[in-house]
């Protein structure tokens, strides 16, 4: 077995809260019916990740919980899905195959990392640390596993947020979209109690070594900076 290090994947290019969920049901309709409403999440200048979830201030000041924080009163989803973070070159490859609209961020993660090639589960390890920029502070989540994409958002790639796509087009989009293409689930790590990132901050990966790679130079580590003496 190799030792553990932390290697540069990215910078944080935005960051973004839920106040209230993207799946809005439609009162009265039969059978059920819910459509995703990309309107509703919000960019902020920053976050606070804690135990029980995100928190942030928005652009109004007005002091809110992320929709998947343990304390949110209309929380709705299981409690391993605390942090979500999405990765740019996904997002260029979603433009490719829907349009446009695909804008970064319009799924919903809290944490947009900018990095130039797709990122899958076996890519990440078993958890990322992001250095707060001005402090050096460095904030650990753990993975939990990929997001699962819905039908909802399915229908809005599609440009039919609320029509129907046939099931044929459902599976192909499902299938596009899994394995981590719509992103990621976090929890903060048991050991820190609350963190704050935001955009321009260092994304660093967990990764097994060998002895040859330690030797490697050039490679950004926490607290190094490139072309640093340090």
């Amino acid at each position: 077995m190799g030792d553990e290090e932390t290697r540069l994947l990215g910078i944080v290019k935005l960051v973004q809260v839920q106040p209230n969920g993207l799946i809005i049901d439609v009162p009265g309709s039969s059978p059920a019916k819910s459509f995703y409403d990309v309107s509703r999440r919000v960019e902020v200048d920053r976050l606070e990740i804690t135990p029980r979830g995100i928190e942030a201030t928005l652009p109004t000041g007005e002091r809110v919980l992320d929709i998947h924080h343990l304390d949110h009163p209309d929380k709705a989803y299981d409690d391993d899905d605390l942090v979500s973070i999405g990765f740019t070159a996904h997002y260029d490859a979603m433009r490719a195959e829907f349009g446009e609209h695909m804008v970064d961020g319009v799924a919903g993660e809290n944490i947009i990392i900018d990095f130039p090639d797709e990122v899958w589960p076996a890519d990440l390890g078993r958890a990322l640390a992001i250095e707060n920029q001005d402090t050096g502070e460095v904030a650990t989540l753990d993975m939990v596993s990929f997001a699962e994409p819905c039908v909802e958002f399915s229908r809005f790639c599609a440009r039919n947020p609320h029509g129907e796509i046939s099931g044929r087009r459902l599976g192909e989009i499902l299938r596009f979209l899994g394995n981590g293409r719509r992103g990621f689930l976090l929890l903060l790590n048991d050991a820190l109690d609350a963190v704050t990132v935001r955009p321009g901050d260092r994304v660093f990966q967990t990764v097994e070594v060998s002895v040859a790679d330690h030797q490697e130079s050039g490679t950004d580590r926490i607290g190094e900076r490139k072309g640093s003496s340090q």
